[in-house]
């Protein structure tokens, strides 16, 4: 089945789109699985069952030779050099969960080889992003030996050279874009260089970081340092996959067993910090997910980044004394509290401005500002209106002593927002970023002409290629009959999900609802069935669809979710989007059964 399903016309309504044209090949039958996830691994883009057997059970032996990484053998040679010198190491992060996840790597690797290490994360509101030359002074007045830059670095070429220049080495350690000229540093590692021959250009800097803790202990190896006794690095998977999971890198090839095998170690709480974390974040879980620290973990580590001192974190990360990650613990809680009012007062006073906006003028993207809006919380919001309202979305915090603004931008599939920034460079003083997500600093008078011009460059633009529609992209369409129990065994072979392979959504036709009301503040709960069966529902958010599913048969899109409740688990559906049967009109797609169907 293919084809688009659905559409948007003048309200610029969610279209639903089924995945289609992927050839489905014999995974029911050679790995004896499910219909259904047979078909999802198709859908994904697996074509042998070798390819989708690894898939399912990805294994650490599956790991790439970390020597594949161009610039692998300077920079462990570096690295060796300065250990054997007794040499001054700074490991220099970034504010981010994977910044301070990739550090914390890097500091139990050099620690348990006796390095004198430091490390340094730097001040969202004080430092910006990445090294700057400022702290390369203190590197040179502090006479360290080496820098290694992790999750930052590979644009910074002016520190790099002024740190070489004072007779610093540098290593860089990043998955980022690179720039036009590389720094001129010892050793970069990064997956997007020209002449990396690694396979897979998807690794999060805490991956990089991993495969470079497996190289220093291969060269160590070799030289016999270890008597047979050395470090297990699968203890630090934990904060691979919190690093990964959190910087919403793609889930597939070696990303999935560091994942799937980071998450069980994380489960084992065996690292005090994390353990602590959990306590405060989420003490009844049990079953530990890509989602528990998608939503769990990674806000509270990250809310110490946008409006405090994210250093605390790498503390948390690397204790071994458990008062202390208790009581970092329960500060990150109430400083992720506390983001989140500040988050939402902003939100508030945002949402009017964007919606007269919209309303008023038709904007083709949102550009929106305030007085003293906290920066750190500026890209929340952008995304939050982006996604609201469909369109791109630029949140400027103006400071009250008149300093230059600062402002964080989102952008929707089909928008590259810093193509559209390249245009109206003249009136940014700063900018960078990457098609879906950029940050701005700009003097206060510009802010308004800096609207007109983006507004009026993507109107241009628009001419040719109108706005892409907001889009719900639906796996497969099935019956309620045909889920089961082995369904739900062999979709957990599926995990873990998130960037690259997202929990599947299924759209099933037809279906009555029984018993629906309202629970929680705004949630839809029922049991839907069609011909072949029953699946209980709840749509969290949906609750305006109450009326709907009482009056007709409604077509719905899904996701199946395992719940367990006082002990006993059932398969219930969590419902992405809901509309009538009935609701067929002219669109730009045409469904399966050859009518046109939008959604609500």
């Amino acid at each position: 089945m293919s084809g688009t399903m659905g559409g948007m016309d003048a309200d610029r309504r969610t279209r639903w789109r089924l995945r289609g044209g992927a050839e489905q090949h014999n995974f029911e039958d050679a790995l004896d699985l499910h219909p259904l996830v047979a078909r999802l691994l198709s859908s994904r883009g697996l074509t042998q069952p070798d390819e989708a057997s690894r898939f399912l059970e990805p294994r650490l032996a599956h790991m790439h030779d970390p020597f594949e990484l161009a610039g692998m053998d300077r920079a462990v040679s570096t690295i060796l050099e300065t250990l054997d010198e007794d040499g001054r190491i700074l490991i220099h992060g970034d504010y981010d969960v994977d910044g301070m996840s990739a550090t914390a790597i890097l500091l139990d690797v050099l620690g348990v080889l006796d390095a004198d290490v430091d490390y340094y994360i730097p001040d969202r509101l004080d430092d910006g992003y990445g090294l700057n030359t400022d702290k390369i002074e203190e590197v040179v007045h502090q006479e360290f030996d080496l820098l290694v830059t992790v999750d930052c670095g590979v644009t910074a070429v002016e520190p790099i050279e002024m740190a070489r220049d004072a007779g610093v080495e540098v290593v860089v350690v990043d998955h980022h874009q690179l720039s036009s000229s590389p720094p001129p540093a010892s050793a970069i590692l990064n997956p997007y260089q020209p002449e990396c021959q690694f396979p897979f250009d998807g690794l999060s800097a805490a991956g990089v970081a991993f495969h470079l803790a497996v190289a220093l202990r291969a060269r160590l190896r070799e030289r016999g340092r270890f008597d047979g006794r050395e470090p297990d690095l699968r203890k630090l998977l934990d904060l691979v996959a919190l690093g990964t999971v959190a910087d919403v890198v793609p889930l597939t090839d070696v990303n999935r067993a560091l994942v799937r095998r980071g998450l069980e170690v994380l489960s084992q709480r065996v690292r005090p910090g994390l353990a602590a974390l959990m306590d405060v974040a989420c003490p009844d879980v049990v079953d530990v997910t890509a989602s528990t620290i998608g939503y769990k973990l990674a806000p509270r580590l990250n809310a110490a980044g946008r409006i405090a001192d994210a250093s605390i974190c790498v503390e948390l990360l690397t204790t071994r004394e458990t008062s202390t990650a208790e009581r970092i613990a329960r500060q990150l809680d109430d400083l992720n509290v506390r983001r989140r009012e500040i988050q939402d007062h902003v939100l508030e006073e945002a949402e009017p401005a964007a919606s007269r906006q919209v309303d008023n003028d038709e904007a083709p993207i949102i550009v929106v500002d305030g007085h003293d809006w906290h920066q750190g919380v500026l890209g929340i919001v952008a995304g939050r209106l982006s996604e609201s309202l469909h369109r791109p979305a630029l949140v400027i915090g103006r400071p009250s002593d008149g300093s230059v603004a600062r402002g964080s931008a989102r952008s929707v599939d089909g928008i590259d927002i810093v193509e559209l920034l390249d245009e109206v460079s003249p009136l940014l003083d700063r900018y960078g970023g990457h098609a879906a997500a950029a940050g701005v600093t700009v003097a206060p008078d510009n802010v308004n002409e800096l609207r007109e011009a983006l507004q009026a460059e993507l109107n241009q633009r628009l001419e040719d290629n109108p706005m892409p529609q907001p889009t719900i992209e639906v796996d497969d369409e099935v019956s309620l009959g045909e889920f089961n129990e082995a369904f739900v065994r062999d979709l957990d072979r599926m995990r873990p999900f998130g960037q690259a392979n997202p929990e599947p959504r299924y759209l099933v036709r037809g279906v009555q609802a029984e018993g629906a009301r309202i629970v929680g503040s705004d949630h839809l709960k029922t049991t839907f069935a069609d011909d072949t069966g029953q699946m209980p529902a709840i749509g969290f958010g949906l609750g305006d669809h109450l009326e709907s599913v009482k009056r007709q048969p409604v077509d719905v899109v899904f996701k199946p979710t395992w719940n367990v409740f006082r002990g006993r688990g059932q398969l219930e559906m969590h419902l992405v989007d809901v509309r009538p049967s009935s609701d067929r009109r002219s669109t730009d797609g045409t469904g399966t059964d050859g009518t046109t169907e939008p959604s609500t």
